[in-house]
């Protein structure tokens, strides 16, 4: 593989590989930043306290690498529809980015 790009804003390097004819490009993105302010955000308790005020607040901090990888297996955090998948996938893959200590569930419509 060879460096083919960086993106300073995502954080996301990207690596392009060729082999029998077939050109691939790999994204890589450290996660760990992301990891690492939903913890604070978790432990501070900001998203909680916004919910009992307001009603609304941050579940979770996803990198795009990872909202991209989440678009491939067809869950799309874009689509109100999807709700219910991006929680539960956010709650048994991804729960290191989520920004409370609460358990949420959404139902299918």
């Amino acid at each position: 593989m060879e460096f083919f790009d960086f993106d300073p804003v995502t954080g996301i390097t990207e690596y392009y590989e060729e082999m029998d004819g077939k050109v691939s490009i790999h994204s890589r993105q450290d996660v760990e930043p992301h990891m690492d302010a939903a913890q604070r955000m978790r432990n501070e308790g900001g998203p909680d306290e916004a919910w009992k005020k307001t009603g609304a607040t941050m579940y979770a901090s996803l990198p795009m690498i990872i909202v991209h990888d989440m678009l491939k297996r067809g869950i799309n955090v874009f689509d109100q529809n999807h709700m219910p998948r991006v929680i539960q996938e956010i709650n048994t893959t991804y729960s290191k980015f989520k920004t409370t200590y609460k358990h949420h569930a959404l139902k299918d419509k």
